[in-house]
């Protein structure tokens, strides 16, 4: 449960994977990017290509793309969100113009969630006058009217609510969900990455006189989203819980005691006075969350909350990514906790 405001981004060091150190020679300190990347050709620039050939065939780099190298101590620190990024920024780095990233890169860079993998594939908007195909490691997109442009970190990307809704396009209905919900998601600090009014532009663009693939479905997705779910999992449940036919949850809701306020809860029926709990790792692992304590720590607050709310009458539910992505496994797990069915 949260007690104030969710992640704006997604987080570059997301998971820590327990690999070997490997450094870089510190000759090549002196190309390495802000963004930790190494460039072929900044390396011959300065005559320092041959120490960075020896660096990968050491094992000190990896080799991201044709021309664009990362240390491998920092590769192995990255995870599946951290590693895609990675690869739209080693992208753009060797490209001769600045490239339009658009579809599941521009979720990444805008950080909306995406419960199943990346893919590895940078995605870019081209013109159609532009000519080209798709090659590997690149899925060149085409559409009619230019698409609006704007820049996030230092890269050209499509704006959120268009990102949203060609994703939404082509995502299952409740990753979908998850993207649009954080999108217009209001913070309880900080602003909305976009609104709900510039998420209907964007779905009023795809009318027109040919039916495009998938508008049905962002349509659908558009409908259900709200401002108020604060993570991918929540989303991902609540589009479940709706898909599975149970009544929908009150979000969000604050509880206090006599000593003041305990915490917002993910979900609520009220109904039955039962408290919804989806927990994700990242409640217990990232910064965002923790906020400088450690797990253990972050789990006693979490239980001193759980029980002063058990104390008001609710009762609780908890459930994790591996009971809200599995339909079955989900509507089993909320009859069990006699969640409701919808009228």
């Amino acid at each position: 449960m949260g007690q104030g405001g969710r992640p704006k981004h997604l987080a570059w060091h997301s998971h820590v994977m327990t690999v070997a150190s490997v450094d870089p020679p510190s000759t090549l300190l002196a190309i390495t990017r802000t963004d930790g990347l190494l460039l072929r050709c900044d390396a011959a620039a300065v005559g320092l290509e041959q120490e960075l050939r020896r660096g990968f065939s050491q094992g000190q780099l990896v080799r991201i793309r044709y021309g664009a190298y990362v240390g491998t101590s920092v590769w192995s620190k990255l995870g599946p969100n951290g590693r895609y990024l990675c690869r739209i920024r080693a992208f753009a780095a060797i490209s001769a113009e600045p490239p339009v990233f658009s579809h599941h890169s521009a979720a990444a860079i805008w950080g909306l969630p995406r419960p199943a993998a990346w893919p590895t594939d940078v995605h870019i908007s081209v013109p159609e006058a532009s000519g080209g195909r798709s090659r590997p490691g690149v899925v060149r997109h085409t559409a009619g009217p230019p698409p609006l442009v704007v820049e996030r970190d230092g890269l050209r990307v499509t704006t959120v609510a268009d990102t949203a809704v060609e994703m939404a396009r082509v995502l299952p209905f409740a990753d979908a969900v998850a993207m649009m919900d954080r999108a217009i998601h209001i913070p309880r600090r900080g602003v909305s990455l976009t609104t709900r009014e510039d998420l209907d532009r964007s779905l009023a663009a795809l009318a027109g006189p040919v039916r495009l693939k998938g508008r049905g479905g962002a349509l659908r997705a558009a409908e259900f989203a709200c401002t108020q779910s604060g993570s991918g999992g929540e989303s991902i449940s609540r589009a479940n819980i709706h898909l599975l036919g149970f009544e929908a949850p009150e979000l969000q809701v604050r509880f206090d005691d006599a000593a003041g306020f305990i915490a917002f809860v993910d979900f609520f029926w009220r109904s039955i006075s039962k408290v919804g709990e989806f927990d994700g790792l990242g409640k217990y692992l990232k910064e965002e969350y923790t906020r400088g304590l450690t797990t253990a720590q972050v789990v006693m607050a979490e239980k001193d909350r759980e029980d002063r709310v058990r104390a008001l009458g609710p009762t609780f539910a908890r459930w994790d990514w591996t009971i809200a992505r599995d339909l079955a496994v989900f509507g089993k797990f909320l009859s069990s906790h006699g969640i409701p069915r919808a009228r």
